[in-house]
């Protein structure tokens, strides 16, 4: 089902919750600042939701590949296999997310708060890790194939001033 971003907004605000399966186009202005928190978008095909509230989001299988996730609130939403190549999550708020085999190949994650997130079995390939905090726990048998570490804390402590690829 293909639906505009306006149709989207005027939906949940209608108390509409569940747009599984969605295609969503159009303007993607229109999000900016928008509570869509605890909204269902499992296996939607998406292209922005940049600074929008998607706080306890049910995200599972999404893709967005290329798309904006910039400095939107993640915190406790479900991101389990999405399809994130190459997005941008440049201040991201990813506290408590589950991103739980997601394809992170090429995204940005520059100044995301990953405190908490799960990133088990998640690919995280040729990633920029700039001004984040990886811990223990979203370390846990994450794949970092050429991830860019920069300005980074890992699980151990150390903190990664200058840039370095994790091989």
């Amino acid at each position: 089902m293909h639906m505009n971003v306006a149709e989207l907004i005027e939906r949940y605000n209608a108390g509409e919750r569940n747009f599984a399966g969605v295609t969503q186009y159009g303007i993607c202005s229109e999000l900016t600042t928008t509570n869509l928190s605890n909204i269902i978008l499992s296996g939607a095909d998406l292209n922005s939701f940049s600074r929008t509230n998607l706080r306890g989001a049910q995200l599972v299988g999404i893709s967005l590949v290329r798309g904006g996730l910039a400095e939107a609130d993640l915190s406790g939403a479900d991101l389990t296999g999405a399809n994130l190549t190459e997005a941008w999550l440049n201040g991201a708020n990813l506290r408590g997310a589950k991103l739980i085999g997601a394809n992170l190949t090429g995204a940005k994650l520059i100044g995301a708060d990953l405190t908490g997130a799960d990133l088990s079995e998640s690919i995280l390939c040729q990633v920029g890790l700039t001004k984040i905090k990886l811990d223990e726990e979203c370390h846990r048998q994450v794949i970092l194939t050429n991830a860019l570490l920069w300005q980074t804390y890992l699980p151990d402590g150390t903190f990664v001033s200058n840039p370095r690829y994790h091989e």
